[in-house]
Parts: C-alpha cells; sequence; structure tokens
C-alpha cells in the first residue's frame, strides 16, 4: 500500500463519499449490472441503494476507510457478530431498491441474494459486505490492507470472517488471503454467480445470515 495512504475507522461524515467510492468501484461489477442495468444512472442507483447500507454499518458495524491526502479512497464494511441492530430511523435498503426498480423485481433480486443463506458459517463470523477501492488506485494493495485490518480484529474476538462476491475476478484475491470457497449460488434464471468464501474459525453455534455483496 502506498506510504501516503491511511487506515483509519470511518465516521458519518464519510457517508456520502463511502457513497461515491462505492458507486465508483462497483459500475461494472455483475450484481450491479443485473440489478441496476442502465449504465446512464447507474453510479447515482447504486449510491441510493448502498447508501442506508453503509448508515447501518455506520451505526452498528465496522467501517475503514483508507484515505490518500485526506480522501476516501477505499472503504471495507464488516458486521460483526452479536452487533446491536442499526435505529429503525434509519432508511430501509429494501425499500430503496424498490424504489429504484419496481416491489416486484426488488423482491426478485432480493430474494435471490437470499438463497445464499444456507453458505453462511454455523457459528459467529464477521461478514464483509463492502470492499471497494478507487478504480484509479486498485492494485496497489489498498483493499488488501483493508481486509486485512478486518481479519486481525475479527481474530482478535476469536472468530472468522466470510464474504460473498459475484465478481469472479476477486476470487483469486481473497484465495490469496487465506479464503476458501464455501460455495456458490446462481441468482435467479438470468442472474450472476454469487460465490461465498470463508476464512478461519466456524464454531458450532449461531448463525448467520447474508446481505447484499458485490
Amino acid at each position: 500500500m502506498p506510504g501516503d495512504v491511511v487506515l483509519d475507522p470511518a465516521t458519518a461524515v464519510d457517508s456520502p463519499a463511502i457513497r461515491t467510492l462505492l458507486a465508483r468501484a462497483y459500475r461494472t461489477n455483475p450484481l450491479m449490472t443485473w440489478a441496476l442495468p442502465d449504465l446512464a444512472t447507474r453510479d447515482d442507483a447504486c449510491a441510493a441503494w448502498l447508501g442506508p447500507s453503509v448508515d447501518r454499518y455506520l451505526a452498528a458495524g465496522r467501517v475503514d476507510v483508507a484515505r490518500l491526502d485526506g480522501r476516501v479512497v477505499g472503504v471495507a464494511a464488516w458486521r460483526l457478530p452479536g452487533a446491536v441492530a442499526p435505529p429503525d430511523t434509519l432508511p430501509s435498503p429494501a425499500g430503496v431498491l424498490a424504489a429504484l426498480v419496481g416491489r416486484t423485481r426488488a423482491d426478485e433480486i432480493l430474494t435471490a441474494l437470499g438463497s445464499a443463506a444456507s453458505l453462511a458459517p454455523t457459528g459467529p463470523a464477521a461478514y464483509l459486505n463492502y470492499l471497494a477501492v478507487d478504480p484509479d488506485l486498485q492494485g496497489r494493495a489498498i483493499g488488501r490492507s483493508l481486509v486485512e485490518s478486518g481479519i486481525a480484529s475479527a481474530s482478535d474476538l476469536g472468530v472468522g470472517t466470510y464474504l460473498g462476491t459475484t465478481d469472479p475476478r476477486n476470487v483469486p484475491f481473497y484465495e490469496r488471503l487465506g479464503y476458501a470457497e464455501a460455495g456458490a449460488v446462481t441468482l435467479g434464471p438470468d442472474g450472476p454467480v454469487l460465490t461465498v468464501l470463508h476464512r478461519g474459525q466456524d464454531p458450532d453455534s449461531s448463525a448467520n445470515h447474508m446481505t447484499v455483496s458485490p
């Protein structure tokens, strides 16, 4: 990672920058191109859809950002086992998706994503929901540093980590970080393949669940 890039915890002030970064980084992601096919509006739609989820993670999760000259250039958002539920006053990502694509299509997308629930670890684990790096700065180990920081924190808690990705190019990256494929599902009749990967401990207690993760 470049020496002038620093990692630190995100705050609510970072929410707009994180939304913009996710939209730029996920512009050609298979999940986003399937769920939000209109390229002309995809950046705005992606930021709108994922924004409420970002705010929920900022309120009741772990969000790390990478900064370059004070600008957010990378982000990793984790759901930690046993985390307190976010406030009910926050907007619902599902509600925003329905407003963007219609209730029927939103239900199809969310049901397809939910089909991966059985591939989550059977015991407590930290879930990496979002990892994104500014497209102009990819390939400089920023993403690796963000993931490794989360892995170390999960290890301190005595739990493993897991994630899902619809971009097959990401699988070798995660495998180099010690993840192993737990399975895959195809999202609907015309959707991308969602691959779930686990790393570390998988104790036989409790249950986890999958949410949106490009």
